[in-house]
């Protein structure tokens, strides 16, 4: 049986995408093909839990570069934000995603579109991943003059490799660690990090197809959850005016899902007495989020809530 979380996030958004998609749905649910799966029920999907990232370090989210580095704020009162596109999303239906996309969802929020972080409190990734590249170890190696054997300059490479995949899972000092992603997800991240790390040896970009509730699985542990707890009580609009950020299990019963998009694309005017904050609230604006990828955490928190 189809889901009806199609349906209900195709009301509250623009006629053009509503239309689209309950016509797209009929289609593909007549045809038998591309049925939704039953709300929760993935297996593999699992729900976003515990503190934040910046509360579990214990750090103020004033104080820190992680989950907005290189961000860019809402716009002012008498400046309309960017309405979402019309465009029909294929709600509720499987994604392709590249390493690209692994990486945008997962980690841009804090290493921003090159790699390079926020230094020094959010390291480039561009060196760690230099060292796992087998022809970069043995030109420095050359330049050192070192007589270090070819099958050892490989070892120090996946040493390095090996090094970069276990930061990733299971996180470091300041870094949170990525359990949720998959054997397959990290092989395309790091296609994608070789290549941005300019390596003479990258590895070849990488495709997968995951399900919606995985996409916004992504959304939601990769970015969201730096700076939101999983779960909570709404915080008084003084404690949000004085930087308090609300959970994400409020988000989805308080917001539908087109003002929810347009926040976390284009920002929403926010008045406030700090003038480091007047007009433009605390939240960056995700701009390289795509209004898929947006729809998709919408649906994640609703068919998977959050949990303690």
């Amino acid at each position: 049986m189809k889901r009806t979380k199609d349906i209900a996030i195709a009301v509250s958004l623009p006629a053009a995408f509503f239309l689209g998609t309950a016509m797209m749905s009929a289609r593909v649910g007549a045809a038998g093909q591309g049925t939704a799966p039953k709300a929760g029920s993935e297996a593999s999907v699992t729900p976003v839990s515990g503190p934040s990232w910046l509360n579990r370090l214990g750090i103020r989210p004033g104080d820190s570069s992680l989950g907005r580095s290189g961000a860019t704020y809402g716009p002012p009162p008498d400046q309309r934000p960017a309405s979402p596109s019309s465009a029909p999303l294929p709600v509720g239906r499987p994604v392709v995603l590249t390493g690209a996309d692994v990486y945008r969802l997962n980690c841009q929020s804090c290493h921003r579109a090159e790699g390079a972080g926020s230094p020094p409190e959010i390291k480039s990734v561009i060196p760690a991943v230099q060292g796992s590249s087998l022809e970069l170890m043995r030109g420095q190696l050359r330049q050192k003059g070192s007589t270090v054997s070819a099958a050892e300059a490989r070892a120090q490479a996946n040493r390095g490799r090996t090094e970069l995949f276990d930061r990733i899972k299971k996180g470091g000092q300041r870094m949170p660690p990525f359990a949720h992603l998959q054997d397959a997800d990290v092989a395309a991240l790091y296609a994608h990090l070789t290549q941005l790390a300019g390596s003479p040896d990258a590895a070849a970009s990488a495709r997968r197809t995951v399900s919606w509730a995985r996409l916004g699985e992504h959304v939601v542990k990769g970015t969201c959850h730096i700076c939101h707890d999983a779960v909570g009580v709404r915080p008084t609009g003084e404690a949000i005016a004085k930087g308090t950020i609300p959970p994400l299990n409020i988000l989805v019963q308080e917001r539908p899902v087109v003002d929810f998009l347009t926040k976390v694309r284009s920002g929403a005017a926010f008045t406030s007495d700090d003038l480091k904050f007047h007009y433009r609230g605390r939240m960056p604006v995700f701009s390289y989020l795509r209004d898929i990828d947006i729809a998709a955490a919408y649906t994640y928190l609703s068919d998977y809530p959050p949990a303690r």
